[in-house]
């Protein structure tokens, strides 16, 4: 009798401490999670609902937290104008970007976010930075060819072209699509 009391005190003290490490329960669907603890800082295990994880960080109390980020897609539309040379400008861009979760891991390690708002405005400066690049390759082409139309390029030239998989690696171009612009020129033809 005194066996099995023993070993049932030990079953509940392994599920209390399995229950304070487990950490996917804790995330909702459509998000991911990344532990932040005093102890050791940014984990790189992300936790992803759906798939079991564990943390020791939460055996500890007050340790540890998990940051939660929402996992989508970035859409938006980024119009790009001005005045270049002798010409003015305005390219509207519908703009979709995919991302892999473990970039906000490298994020918040390198401290350049440290939550959701934060990550948000930084894609929001991802595909402005594309849309600027994109911009400037049309503005180009429309000073080389006077008559340059940007519906000629196709999403992977204008892609191919801009070079951001080298400045932005961690970043896959679904949608770069122009669904306005106006380029005038002052100088006769």
């Amino acid at each position: 009798m005194k066996n099995f009391f023993c070993f049932l005190i030990l079953l509940i003290f392994g599920g209390f401490v399995f229950f304070l490490g487990w950490t996917q329960i804790k995330v909702k669907p459509g998000n991911i999670g990344v532990v932040q603890s005093k102890t050791g800082g940014v984990s790189k295990k992300l936790i992803i609902p759906g798939q079991f994880s564990w943390h020791k960080e939460f055996l500890i109390p007050k340790n540890a937290e998990i940051q939660t980020f929402e996992y989508k897609p970035y859409n938006g539309t980024k119009t790009i104008n001005g005045r270049r040379g002798s010409g003015d400008f305005s390219f509207t861009f519908q703009i979709s970007l995919s991302y892999e979760p473990e970039l906000i891991v490298s994020l918040l390690q390198d401290n350049r976010i440290s939550n959701q708002q934060d990550f948000e405005i930084y894609l929001e400066g991802v595909a402005s930075y594309l849309a600027q690049r994109a911009s400037d390759l049309l503005i180009s082409k429309f000073v080389q060819t006077p008559y340059f139309s940007p519906q000629s390029l196709t999403i992977s030239e204008l892609v191919s072209s801009i070079a951001f998989y080298k400045e932005y690696p961690d970043f896959d171009i679904n949608v770069l699509a122009i669904t306005d612009y106006t380029y005038n020129s002052s100088e006769a033809f």
